[in-house]
């Protein structure tokens, strides 16, 4: 039915790669069984993901960008992206939208896509042996997520700001910041995510253990204007009841008036 969402994992011999057919309807009401089904079944998670959307009937604008969210996860590792087979054009212009580079893919048919990851693969065995770029130095302030923590209008809260990448990296400045600055007698914590990059790793084990403390003591734990691919992220993880979303820093605080 147009209206409900199914979906198929298909074999596939490709090194960390994953596809599926989908069905139905891509919209608000049917993708969180699929995101967190993702999550369940793709551990740990391939560099490429196949999505073949020729059986959709409908997607809306949390389809979209439950899509580019994928997209953005997918590309933070090299040489990898998410392809979608079948799109029409009006629909690949709309996922590219605020996409980062190169982090969608677009084919007819898995044929052509099978082609051209060949053809990719090849060419960069190719170029192997060549001389590899200088990485960029890597500064103090970039291995931090901490964007700083502020008090709120409302009683006994907390706003903290998270920014680039929360990893493996990044944990250990953040516990510092987080054992001096957040009070023992705060009880509710608006964690704005709004620059934040990246979840994953250690970043998403301080999120459950914010969740647990501010659960303990009784309070409201608000994430704010999380990026699609950071959302997405969660949602794999079925982290979603961990915390109430807000889209901005005042919403939140209104909300607990």
């Amino acid at each position: 039915m147009s209206g409900e969402l199914s979906w198929q994992q298909l074999p596939i011999d490709t090194p960390s790669t994953a596809a599926f057919t989908l069905d139905g309807s891509f919209t608000k009401a049917c993708i969180g069984d699929f995101t967190v089904n993702l999550g369940r079944s793709l551990q740990p998670l391939p560099k490429r993901l196949f999505l073949d959307i020729r059986g959709l009937k409908q997607i809306d604008r949390a389809g979209i960008d439950t899509m580019a969210g994928l997209a953005g996860l997918f590309s933070e590792n090299d040489s990898g992206f998410l392809a979608i087979i079948g799109a029409p054009q009006a629909l690949r212009s709309k996922l590219t939208e605020g996409a980062p580079d190169n982090s969608f893919r677009f084919y007819d048919s898995f044929g052509q896509a099978a082609q051209k990851v060949m053809d990719g693969m090849l060419a960069a065995l190719s170029g192997q042996f060549r001389m590899l770029p200088a990485k960029p130095s890597i500064t103090e302030e970039m291995r931090s997520c901490w964007g700083g923590m502020s008090d709120s209008g409302v009683a006994d809260t907390q706003v903290l700001k998270l920014k680039r990448s929360f990893d493996k990296v990044s944990a250990p400045t953040f516990e510092r910041k987080w054992n001096a600055e957040f009070r023992q007698t705060t009880r509710n914590l608006i964690l704005d995510a709004t620059e934040l990059r990246t979840l994953v790793d250690e970043g998403t084990v301080w999120i459950r253990r914010i969740s647990e403390t501010i659960r303990g003591r009784d309070g409201v734990f608000f994430l704010v204007n999380p990026p699609p691919k950071v959302r997405v992220m969660l949602e794999m993880l079925e982290m979603g009841k961990l915390f109430e979303t807000a889209l901005s820093v005042e919403e939140a605080e209104s909300r607990m008036r």
